[in-house]
Order: C-alpha cells, then structure tokens, then sequence
C-alpha cells in the first residue's frame, strides 16, 4: 500500500468539530470548528466522522446531507447530547439534566427508569431525523464528589445502582430509536474536582476500588451492547502513575479490552483539551492514544499533523497494519448496524409523524420538569416597593430570549430585575463576600434565583457556597423574599438546612424557560403577571 493510500485509511479514524451553522461567520467557536473549506478538504482527504455543534435543527439536517456527499462514503455523524436534541440545536427538545432524574429516582424507582428510557427514545429520534447517527451519550460516571466542576449534573446519580439502573434505560431508549451509543468518560470521572478541559485530573482510586464503584454502570452498558466507550482524560495513578487514561495501555487495552473484554469501538476524549494538550503535541498524542487500544481520535488540535504521525507510525512499522484495520472493522460494523436499516424509513416519516413525535417529546419534558421541581413553601411571594428580582446567571443564554420568565414574570409582579453575571461589576461588598454591597441595594427586600450547574469550562466560578452566609445575612435582616436555584442541587440542599423554613424555597434541576415558567408562577402572586406579560409580549411583536 503507497502512502497516500494508507494516509486515506487512517484519516478515517478521526473525528473533526464543525459548526452546524452554514456559514463560516456563524461558528460560535471558531478556534474549535473548521471552516467550510477545511471541512470540505478533510473530508475529500478521508476524514471519517464530524462532531457539531450550533445552529438550527434543520440547519444540521441539510449540513448533515452535504457533508455526506461530500465525503462519498458513510460518515459517522455525532453530538454530545445528553439532554436532548435542544442542548446543542435550536429548535430541538431540551430535557432536564440527567441529575434530575436520579433525584426522581430516588423516590421512584420504576418511574424514573421509564422517564429514562424515553428520553433516550426522543433524543434518539429527534437525533436521527436531522442526520446525527451517533449519541456521545450517556455519561456513566458516577458523581460522587460534590465539588466536581464538570461532570455534576450531567450524571445519571451518585450511586452505582442508579447510574447503572438509568444509564442502561437510556441506553435501551436510543437504541430502539435505532442510533449508536457512547458510555463516558471511561474508567470514570465523577471523583475529580479538576475540569479536564483546563488541566489534567487525578483520581487516587485503586483497581479493587473502582471495580466496586467507578466501573459497575460501564460494566453494565457494556453487557447490554453499548456501541462505543470514551476515555476520559484522567490520570490513575495506582493504575498508571506515567500516563493518562486516553494514553494508556493500562486502562485501555488491559482494563477495557481484556479484563472487561469489550471489542466495540473505543473513542478518545476530545486531544485539543488541556489535559492532554497542555504536554503532548498533536502527532505524539494520536499515536499514544492509538497505540494504547483507542479506534477513533477524537478533535485533535492540529488535525494535519495528527493524520500525518500517525500514517508515520503504521508506514514505519511502529504500530502493525493489522491494528489499523482491527479498528476500521469495528467502524465499519457499527456503521453497518444503523446503515443497513432501510434509508427510506425517514423519507416515510410524513411531516405529520415528525410533528407528532416532536409534540410528544415538548410535552414529556415539560412533563419531567413538573415532577422534577420541589417548592418548600406554597405561600406566595408579594412585591413590595422598590424590591429587587437579584439573578445570577454565568452565561447570558440563560436570559437572552425575548421572553425570559425568570425576569418577565417577576418583573411584572413588581419587583426591579439586576443580574450578577462574572463579566459584571461585583456585588458583593469589598472586603467580606458573604454581604451584599448595601449601597447598591439599600434596605430593598431581595427575590433571589441561582443559576448555578458544573459544567464544561465553568472552573472555579462552580463554587458559589458564600450564598449560603448571604441568605442567612438577608433573612436576620429581614430582607429575603424567597430563593430560586435552578441547576445544582448540592447548593439547594446546603441552602434548605440553613434557611428559616417559613422563607419561600424552590429548586428546579431545569434552567430551561419552562422551569422558570412552573416555579414562578407557583410562588408569586401572578395573575396579574401573566397578564401583564402577556400585554408586553404583544406590544413588542406588534412594535
């Protein structure tokens, strides 16, 4: 085989970000996403698969179309959705956090299995319908650490039992839905409190002690024929003090391969993170990750140089041939599971059917949010003069829409809306966090909503444990109307064994509109609200 043939073989093993927007000057991250005519140019050169993000459903669904035709060849299409199709794409399905249902879960067992398998069957369908054909999901690591930055509410519980019981729903939902699977981030990453996007994590757990813990829901996904695995960026120490789980033959080869005896394909965290690129280069990264067990690379940094090191190391005898097609075999199976299946299933789906399971899908999240949301207190919270709606958000999606409950609704019940957001000026006074600049908000009386949930890049702004003090502080003053967390739950539960039960106290592990939507319209004297809201919208749209 010459060179440039080998190269085509091997470009096909990797995954590369793009844009699900059309346009170049539409990427929301441009440094992450190729251009247009990369995309164009990688995927003539070979390049298997293509992770999105970005735009409108319908928009992925004719990107989806061209990048096929394009390459010529199947693609393996993907996304890390984990809570429906509207966490990465306007005008999909939004569903709680995966930690909200655990907590459903926990009072009902049957229940909250069933609400898992049947979002996985709604994001399956929704998924396929606009042209993904593989879920970067579910995440199987178990959160037990609280001050996890990353992970947090994107895991299915903190238990090995109800991250088993309702990843393996989810997993049988998608499934049905006829889509490829991924359990992550492999051996787990629910025991760091390091983002693995900004540095490299250690976890000090020992093989025995992961067996009883970490590995049991990945144990059990793998059982039931999950179609990949992701390998988290973490480093083991007790298992392999050099090198990173993406880089080890340690965790992946003897731990996955053989002791778990798993022969699906195995796919690499994201190489462009820190942990791995903050000290190995792009080539050096892709041939470790590879010649530790790994099938599919997954967003180097320098997509060219990764391709080429690799090439190198097969055309040099490095790493054998047959390991490459070992890997483009176990692709191409999986490809073959969902490719196989009659193409014309979708065009017989009228637009009728589509809208129908679209509806279906709206419902059943609104749905979940409802059974999902606890208020401590039914006394409603009243408006007095010059009161204040505080919110603190740490990404303006969270308020950005043209109706925004969590300030519209309050607003019209007479409070005045501030919002804390990091870019912003500080509230808190000079010296001691746990108080409120009282110049900024002299003797009002506060409503205050956290929006607060680990997630990816969130880093130290996760830790927001000086509310607890600050509420404490406004209700001995006298100055607390009622409190709002949507997200975390591990604050919310801080917060309710501090405050004064007479004190309004809702939780929603929700952000969306519609939680804000259930909750406000419960606590605040908002009939006259609605209405008002209802008056504001219309003059807006006819305005």
């Amino acid at each position: 085989m010459n060179k440039s043939d080998l190269r085509r073989q091997v470009a096909e093993l990797f995954i590369v970000r793009a844009s699900g927007f059309n346009l170049d000057s539409q990427r929301l991250y441009p440094k992450l996403e190729e251009s247009n005519s990369n995309l164009k140019r990688l995927l003539e050169e070979g390049v298997g698969g293509v992770i999105f993000l970005g735009g409108t459903v319908k928009e992925l669904e004719i990107r989806c179309n061209d990048l096929k035709k394009l390459s010529g060849k199947p693609l393996l299409l993907c996304a890390d959705i984990e809570e429906g199709v509207g966490q990465r794409f306007y005008g999909g399905t939004k569903f709680i956090p995966p930690m909200g249902i655990a907590q459903i879960y926990k009072k009902d067992h049957n229940l909250a299995i069933s609400i898992a398998e049947k979002i996985g069957f709604f994001t399956g369908k929704e998924a396929k319908n606009i042209g993904l054909n593989w879920l970067l999901a579910p995440v199987c690591d178990i959160n037990n650490n609280s001050n996890n930055p990353v992970i947090n509410l994107r895991a299915w519980g903190e238990e090995p039992e109800t991250v088993k019981s309702l990843t393996c729903a989810f997993q049988r939902g998608v499934s049905s839905s006829k889509m490829l699977t991924c359990a992550k981030h492999f051996p787990g990453h629910g025991n760091s409190e390091v983002d693995s996007h900004l540095d490299l994590p250690e976890i000090h757990n020992d093989l025995s002690e992961l067996e009883k813990f970490e590995l049991i829901p990945f144990k059990s996904l793998i059982n039931q024929g999950v179609n990949s695995v992701m390998i988290g960026h973490l480093l083991f120490p007790k298992i392999d003090p050099i090198f990173p789980a993406t880089l080890s033959k340690r965790v992946v080869t003897d731990l996955l391969r053989i002791k778990f005896k798993y022969d699906g394909l195995v796919v690499s965290d994201a190489l462009l993170m820190n942990a791995i690129a903050n000290k190995y280069s792009s080539g050096i990264a892709a041939v470790m990750a590879f010649d530790a067990g790994i099938d599919l690379i997954m967003m180097p940094k320098n997509i060219d140089e990764a391709i080429d090191s690799l090439t190198d190391a097969f055309y040099s005898g490095k790493i054998s041939l047959e390991r490459l097609h070992i890997s483009r075999e176990r692709r191409k199976k999986q490809l073959d599971l969902i490719s196989n299946e009659n193409d014309l299933e979708k065009e017989e789906l009228s637009n009728k059917d589509i809208n129908n399971i679209l509806l279906d899908a709206s419902r059943f999240s609104h749905y979940i949010i409802k059974n999902s949301i606890f208020i401590r207190e039914d006394s409603p919270i009243k408006a007095e003069v010059n009161d204040i709606n505080l919110i603190q958000i740490d990404s303006f999606d969270q308020v950005s829409n043209k109706f925004c409950p969590a300030l519209d609704l309050p607003k019209a019940a007479g409070f005045k809306n501030l919002i804390i957001h990091p870019l912003g000026i500080s509230p808190w006074h000079k010296t001691n966090k746990r108080f409120l600049e009282s110049g900024q908000f002299g003797n009002s009386k506060i409503l205050v909503q956290l929006f607060v949930r680990g997630k990816p890049f969130i880093g130290l702004d996760y830790h927001n444990d000086h509310w607890i003090d600050t509420l404490r502080n406004l209700e001995i003053e006298e100055r607390l109307s009622g409190i709002i967390i949507y997200g975390c739950p591990y604050l919310y539960d801080k917060i309710q064994k501090t405050i004064q039960y007479t004190t309004p106290l809702a939780y929603s592990p929700s952000q969306i509109e519609e939680a804000q939507n259930q909750i406000l319209t419960r606590i605040l004297q908002s009939k006259t609200a609605s209405k008002e809201v209802d008056k504001k919208t219309i003059k807006e749209f006819t305005d």
